[in-house]
């Protein structure tokens, strides 16, 4: 079962590097949490359409599989207020996800979105990097 569970994941990121994101919709269980995971990742793909999502790290065991990856990509797009600085950012990221008939009904997810802001940020000028003021 932990292999094939760990195939899942793999199919997962093959999907999304594809740029397949109904893949969230076929393979999350939850309807409500596929629309929520395929928005937040519209929203990164949007951002860096050169992302590209590495596994590092694949551990399963009876029915969860914790992935360690690694997203890069080219900021072209704005995300989290930066405007596009043209950029190459690699972002760590951890998940844990839970299994039942080959879909996914449980996920938790750690982006470090700190480091990325640092890497879209560091040595920019305040005024690259603050939103607009509203008059």
């Amino acid at each position: 079962m932990s292999d094939e569970n760990k195939e899942v994941v793999r199919r997962f990121f093959r999907e999304l590097n594809a740029g397949n994101l109904d893949v969230i919709d076929e393979l999350f269980a939850d309807p409500d949490r596929a629309a929520r995971i395929k928005r937040g990742t519209t929203v990164y793909a949007t951002a860096f359409p050169d992302m590209h999502l590495s596994i590092e790290e694949l551990i399963a065991e009876d029915d969860k599989v914790f992935c360690r990856s690694i997203i890069t990509g080219t900021q072209d797009g704005e995300i989290k207020g930066i405007a596009p600085t043209g950029r190459q950012v690699s972002i760590d990221n951890a998940e844990v996800y839970r299994l039942e008939g080959g879909r996914f009904v449980s996920y938790w997810c750690q982006l470090d979105v700190a480091g990325m802001t640092r890497q879209l940020t560091e040595g920019r000028p305040a005024e690259a990097t603050a939103p607009a003021s509203v008059s």
